[in-house]
């Protein structure tokens, strides 16, 4: 018995000496690249724009038309060890006119997170790996009490943006410039209207070269400050809002 138990205890050691470790190798996350971040690249945009500002009797609409030019300039090693690229944001009302220089911004890019800082503000922009129904909350580094100027008011435009990834690997058209399948991805930046406010950001990005469209909605309903809600029922909303922008990106170019 005891010879046995010896015997079988050996061809055990042989076999499991015999049996190489196996190491997953880990699978590259192509996700990434919808957030594409590169020296000499950049995008160019047409922006179609409403700022709403409250007025007697209603509000004031301001409208403008213009393009805006994102392109990555230089880069550091941030103290976390992200890479940190430059983003210089210039502006023209025309393709007739020069670009002016109107801003600098940051973004980077790691395994886990994209992130851009703009004016000031940290936006958790994708967490990866990316996939149909993904959520995050974009405005984590944010404060809820955060406000921004927009015209001449103040608003709180940043609690609780919830993301989602709502479609993933698609084809699609934006601008001019059509898309095949696998090549497009749809995220909600966040997407809540309760009447009295509504926060609406949607955004597409195409494999290699990023974001190419746009959709901003920020908007407060003036019948907040009224303290009534019932010249506001059955209004849209760019009727009824008290303050707030309308924003429409769109890719008109890239390299």
């Amino acid at each position: 018995m005891r010879q046995g138990i010896i015997f079988f205890v050996l061809i055990l050691v042989f076999f499991t000496a015999c049996v190489k470790d196996e190491v997953e190798t880990p699978v590259a996350d192509n996700t990434k690249e919808y957030f594409p971040l590169q020296l000499g690249r950049y995008i160019d945009y047409a922006i179609d724009s409403i700022v709403i500002d409250d007025a007697q009797g209603g509000n004031s609409k301001d409208t403008a038309t213009f393009q805006i030019r994102e392109q990555v300039t230089n880069y550091e090693i941030s103290l976390s060890g992200d890479t940190l690229y430059y983003i210089h944001r210039l502006r023209r009302e025309s393709s007739e006119q020069n670009w002016q220089l109107i801003d600098l911004w940051t973004s980077s890019c790691n395994a886990t997170e994209a992130v851009r800082t703009e004016e000031n503000l940290k936006f958790r922009k994708l967490t990866f790996p990316l996939q149909d129904g993904k959520r995050w909350f974009a405005t984590s580094y944010i404060p809820s009490s955060t406000t921004i100027l927009i015209g001449t008011e103040n608003v709180q435009a940043y609690q609780d943006w919830e993301s989602e990834v709502t479609a993933i690997n698609v084809s699609d058209q934006v601008g001019n410039y059509s898309f095949g399948p696998g090549d497009v991805m749809h995220v909600y930046q966040t997407n809540t209207d309760d009447g009295s406010t509504k926060r609406f950001v949607m955004e597409k990005y195409a494999r290699n070269i990023g974001l190419v469209s746009r959709i901003d909605t920020i908007l407060d309903s003036r019948c907040i400050e009224l303290g009534d809600f019932t010249p506001c029922l059955g209004k849209p909303w760019v009727d009824h809002a008290g303050k707030g922008y309308i924003l429409s990106q769109v890719m008109i170019d890239h390299n």
